[in-house]
Parts: C-alpha cells; structure tokens; sequence
C-alpha cells in the first residue's frame, strides 16, 4: 500500500541516506563529538550525492522536492542519534542557504550556490543576539551604507557552523523601524568580521557554535540579500523551515 505521504523517490533518498549514515556516520560520530566539527570531507560527499540540494528548485541544478524531502533528511540524520552532526547539515540545507536560494541575485546564485550545493561551501545565519534570540525585531546589528558599500556592526550568539562556515547570511537593522531588517552575504575572511569565541556546550558538541563579530567590517552593496529593509519578513518564513527540519530530527 503506498505511504499516505511519502512517495517512492522520498523512499529512495531515505535509504540512500541511512546507508550513508550508518557507513560514515555513525563509526566516527564519536571522534567528531570530541574534535568538536564535522570533517568537511564528509559534508563534501553528501553533497556530492545530491543531499545539499533536495529543495533547490531544478532551474538552479538542484531535485526541485518540498518539505517532505526536508523532513526525511532530518529524521535520518536524527537516526544517527550524533545531534551535532544532524544539525551541522539541517543548518547548511534548510536554515542558511534557503536565504540565498530564495533570494539571491543572479550573480549571487552563480557566485556561491554551485559550492553550497556540493558542499564544498559551508553556510550559517546569523540572526540571534545576546539580546535577541527568536525576536528578530530586536536585533541590534545594524548595516550602514556607504557608498558602494555597508558597513556592518555588532554581534551575534550561538551561531550553528559559526567557527567553521565559509559563507555566513547575517541579519541587521538597516532603518529606525523595528522591522526594518535586511540580510547581508558575509565571506569567511571579510576584513572587521571574526569569530568572537566557539562556545562550549554540554552537548551537541561536533556542532560548531560560536559567538560572531562585526567591527566595521564593510561589505559590497552588492551582498544585499534580496530587498533592503525586508530580511524581517525573509526571516520568519524561513523559520517554517526549520521548524519543521528540527521537529524532524527531534522525532
């Protein structure tokens, strides 16, 4: 009898990810708990597979799937029972770069999605503060512009492949407004932005969390995430995401 809502290609990608997490997952879990990252090599093979581009529509190169894709992801990553690693992956897929899938550039899509895809460029989102978690009106960070360019300061918490990312889309006040908000692109690298600290946890520990910093760190004004003052909103639908991803791994 077929499943009320899986098909017969979520089956298939479920068990092409169980055989991957039970040959180079599960066996090394433990030593990547305590080297506190999941090697990039491995990150770079489940892209190489196709897993880092479930939900990419196909006119970009990705499978074009919805939500239930999202949701088989993360029940089997979950089933690797190695938190850390399960959400060092969700971060990167269904958390960070649907921000830039979903409103990218064309030249932001061809700069940076090929790697995002395969893996080989790692995402986080920095929206959480020291005094604002959830509440993304209440973010502090503010982006300034200046010329061709903004200038970005401020500070962000418990950012999920915070230390290890290479590509970071970051929230920041950009008018009086509290929903004035817009989502910057951030290179690992850019001048004035630096990792604050890696936080330590009492668990999920492969998952590199840190504390990340802005000092007039100045980024082109073409790294403007789809429309200025409108991250807010680009924000909170995403979070539909991730709750469903995290409810996934959580089951």
């Amino acid at each position: 009898m077929p499943h009320p809502i899986f098909t017969e290609e979520h089956d298939l990608i479920r068990s092409q990810l169980r055989r991957f997490v039970d040959e180079q997952v599960k066996p090394f879990g433990p030593q990547w708990e305590e080297d506190g990252f999941v090697p990039r090599a491995v990150l770079k093979r489940m892209g190489e597979l196709g897993l880092f581009s479930l939900r990419v529509p196909e006119a970009l190169g990705g499978a074009g799937l919805d939500a239930r894709a999202s949701v088989v992801l993360a029940e089997e990553v979950g089933r690797s029972t190695h938190g850390g690693f399960a959400i060092t992956v969700l971060v990167h897929t269904d958390m960070a770069s649907p921000h830039l899938v979903r409103f990218g550039s064309k030249r932001q899509l061809e700069k940076y999605l090929p790697g995002v895809m395969a893996g080989t460029t790692v995402t986080a989102v920095g929206v959480t503060e020291p005094g604002a978690g959830s509440d993304v009106a209440g973010v502090r960070t503010r982006a300034v512009r200046d010329g061709n360019d903004y200038v970005l300061n401020g500070t962000k918490m418990f950012i999920t492949n915070g230390v290890h990312a290479n590509l970071y889309f970051v929230a920041a006040k950009t008018g009086p407004g509290k929903r004035e908000v817009s989502m910057f692109i951030v290179e690992k690298g850019t001048p004035g932005f630096s990792v604050g600290r890696a936080l330590k946890k009492t668990g999920w520990l492969s998952s590199d969390t840190a504390e990340l910093v802005f000092e007039d760190c100045r980024i082109p004004a073409a790294n403007l995430l789809g429309e200025v003052d409108k991250g807010f909103h680009a924000v909170m639908k995403n979070f539909q995401t991730e709750r469903i991803a995290l409810a996934a791994m959580a089951v």
